[in-house]
Order: structure tokens, then sequence, then C-alpha cells
């Protein structure tokens, strides 16, 4: 393959950068769509599937538990230690090759868009969760 055939990917960079813009979704986003491109799209759909199930977990998070802007910051950092961490297992030697070939990255702004574009759509569902179910996720006493 040269340099010519190779499909733009997203960098461990981006994947952090978007993963603090939009949560793991848009990690999920992001490895699965460098999975596509090498033409591995059902591990492409196991990531995403992965990223959600992430998702839904953070937002159990009881809502009182991140009132402390430190706490939540603590959450949010931590998750995209954790999506690091996971995207570096997951396809860390495959992007060092990948740049070692003369392969390029998506642009950065494509990176913002997506962490953007995550982060309404959790929005969304959390504002879903709140219409269906008549308030935010369950408090915990204290």
């Amino acid at each position: 393959m040269n340099q010519q055939t190779l499909p733009k990917l997203f960098s461990l960079t981006q994947i952090g950068i978007a993963t603090f813009l939009g949560s793991a979704l848009a990690a999920g986003y992001m490895l699965g769509a460098n999975y596509s491109a090498l033409g591995q799209r059902k591990l492409g759909r196991y990531v995403m599937a992965g990223s959600a199930a992430l998702v839904a977990l953070f937002m159990l998070i009881p809502g009182n538990a991140l009132t402390s802007p430190g706490l939540a910051l603590f959450v949010m950092i931590g998750q995209v230690m954790l999506v690091l961490f996971i995207a570096n297992q997951l396809q860390g030697k495959m992007l060092s090759s990948f740049k070692e070939m003369g392969g390029t990255y998506y642009p950065i702004s494509r990176t913002i868009l997506i962490g953007i574009a995550a982060s309404f759509v959790l929005t969304a569902a959390y504002i879903l969760i709140i219409v269906l179910f008549g308030g935010p996720l369950p408090q915990t006493a204290g």
C-alpha cells in the first residue's frame, strides 16, 4: 500500500480531544471510523457498541455527584484517560505503522466537529431521558 492508497484516519491525539469535547461516544465513532476505513467494519461496530456502553455507565453517575466542578472535571479527565488507554491498546501499534507508511490524519477541524456533535447527541439523549422518565437519573441521598 503506498501513500496514495492509504485512507485518512484519526490519531490518538485527535481521539483524546474529541473525547474531552464529546465523551467516549466521539472516541467510539472515531475508532470505528478508523477500523471501517481499513476494511474492518465488524470491529468498528464492536468499538462503537462498547463506547455506547461506556457512555451509558457514565450516565449512571448520579447528577448530584457532579455538582462539584472539581469532581465533574475529574470524571471528564478520567474518561479521556480511560478512552486513550483503550484506544492505544486497540489501535496504537496500527497508527504508528500507519504514520511510518506515510499515512495522513484528518484535519483537527473534523475532530472538533465530531466532539461537538457527540456532545449535542448526549445532551439530546439526556433530555429524552428527562422527558420520558420525568426527571434526571436517580439521585443519591446525602
